[in-house]
């Protein structure tokens, strides 16, 4: 019999065969098998390394190794790491802590991250990105300013993806930069771009709500027009503030590509956080976000959080393997999706998509979250 250093070794070895094949290439029941014992290792080793997650799970009868499914796995709210430590390695491997916007009450979220941890969630973005732009490294454009990578400032989720999303850069421009506190047009590189890059394969990142109120209007101000002949923009984040300003994602991608020179299909909106850092649930063709193999998504009903059948819209749970400096192993967020289909997507990928439906309104989430409360008694 295997003990608790073995399995998790054995854990881990399955983890690299996973991260080493193409992400959407196994169907949902071999990913859900593969999933499963890793992810219950790594419980039982946040447990041990945890008084806190202990105590949640005690208080919720969880026995880990009677875990059958995915959907049995004890999931956490995202609301959890604003408040507490959810660390499960020692403090010393801890080499750089990542924060959240602090939406509640300006209390940012805190993502303790080690090396192992670190390398896994490179390794899960290449993987992701390589699908979606192959393997040749390309220029890369940042619609956003300098400053936002300087190892001087604090390590936030704007930080995490564009030094995530340069995992394919072989040359780097920001098109933004500050003046007097503003963001405005870094017109020298705009030039630059423009003469010198329209024919090579560019491929850019930024924020939607920046890109829209931002770039996009000071680029119109400008009469300014790009025209590449190979364009990929990966985008996300903001949609409540689009949704305020009446922009819908079907304008957001007609007009950028309009901007860029590009089909609509190449702009890519993705979906996810900085508590799942290293995957990003990618639209495809279709309009469809997949689930790569070392993830899980699970849609739960808004009110008796039980799984919802295909088709109804509730919030979304995110399961990964890819953390062992915190427990992210399941996380319930705070936002709204539907799942449309598993395994049938006419884009060929395999495994489960769904769509982003909208951020939920502020409301108590029942159940776990009473239980992490009661640790501070």
């Amino acid at each position: 019999m295997m003990d608790a250093e073995d399995m998790t070794r054995e854990g881990a070895k399955t983890r690299e065969k996973i991260l080493a094949q193409a992400p959407y290439v196994s169907d949902d029941s071999q990913r859900n098998q593969c999933l499963l014992p890793i992810i219950k290792e790594q419980l039982n080793t946040a447990r041990r390394n945890n008084r806190q997650i202990d105590t949640f799970l005690t208080k919720q009868g969880i026995e880990i190794n009677s875990i059958r499914t995915l959907e049995d796995v004890p999931y956490i709210p995202v609301e959890m790491f604003r408040h507490f430590d959810l660390r499960t390695c020692p403090e010393r491997d801890i080499v750089k802590v990542l924060q959240s916007s602090g939406t509640t009450g300006g209390i940012p979220s805190r993502i303790p991250l080690d090396k192992a941890t670190t390398m896994n969630q490179i390794k899960a973005l290449k993987s992701i990105l390589s699908d979606y732009l192959g393997e040749k490294r390309k220029i890369f454009l940042v619609i956003d300013h300098e400053g936002i990578n300087s190892p001087k400032m604090a390590f936030s989720a704007r930080t995490a993806g564009v030094r995530g999303l340069s995992i394919y850069a072989k040359k780097t421009y920001f098109l933004l930069k500050e003046d007097e506190g503003r963001l405005v047009l870094n017109m020298p590189v705009i030039r630059e771009i423009i003469e010198h890059h329209s024919h090579d394969d560019v491929y850019a990142f930024g924020f939607t709500y920046i890109i829209w109120t931002v770039f996009f209007e000071q680029i119109k101000k400008e009469s300014i027009q790009f025209s590449f002949e190979n364009f990929t923009l990966f985008h996300g984040g903001g949609w409540k503030k689009m949704q305020d300003l009446a922009v819908t994602k079907k304008t957001f991608s007609e007009t950028m590509a309009t901007v860029f020179g590009t089909h609509p299909e190449r702009i890519l909106d993705f979906y996810g956080m900085a508590e799942q850092t290293g995957i990003i649930f990618v639209d495809c063709e279709q309009g469809n976000k997949h689930v790569p193999s070392f993830s899980q998504v699970i849609i739960r009903d808004i009110f008796t959080l039980e799984p919802c059948e295909i088709g109804k819209t509730g919030l979304i749970e995110v399961l990964s393997i890819l953390a062992d400096s915190y427990y992210d192993q399941a996380v319930l967020t705070e936002d709204l999706g539907v799942q449309i289909g598993v395994d049938d997507c006419q884009c060929g990928r395999k495994g489960r998509y769904f769509r982003f439906v909208s951020r939920v309104e502020k409301a108590e989430i029942r159940g776990c979250g009473d239980t992490f409360r009661e640790l501070r008694k």
